[in-house]
């Protein structure tokens, strides 16, 4: 049986994954229709990879890719945000920052997670 740390840990990341998600996912719908149908397979999957987490028995798999997908959403929501006539380069770069500090959030929960995990041999608990 796993021990009660590796389950918050693993269990927190993956809560982290999804509400990184669902943000990125929020400022993808808040784009104009035509940019959010132009990168919409990308927020799709993104939101799907994040709901899939939640109920995954491979958490490590599926979070790896959850993650991998968020961050091509927050790339393209930063590509979008580029050729924008309205946005100037400080907008870009503020949005830039912003999507910067989510996805390290995911990465310092991904190492936290990591860290809980037992090593290999010992055993759990």
């Amino acid at each position: 049986m796993a021990s009660a740390k590796l389950l918050s840990g693993g269990a927190g990341a993956a809560a982290l994954t999804v509400r990184v998600t669902r943000s990125l996912y929020a400022r993808w719908s808040a784009l104009p229709q035509a940019e959010r149908e132009r990168i919409q397979p990308v927020a799709e999957r993104a939101k799907r990879s994040a709901l899939d987490l939640r109920g995954a028995f491979d958490r490590e798999r599926a979070g790896a890719e959850a993650r991998a997908d968020g961050e091509s959403l927050a790339a393209a929501l930063l590509e979008s945000a580029a050729v924008d006539p309205e946005l100037d380069e400080g907008e870009v770069l503020e949005l830039r920052e912003d999507l910067a500090r989510e996805l390290a959030r995911l990465a310092d929960a991904d190492i936290k997670a990591s860290r809980s995990a037992p090593e290999p041999g010992t055993a759990p608990g």
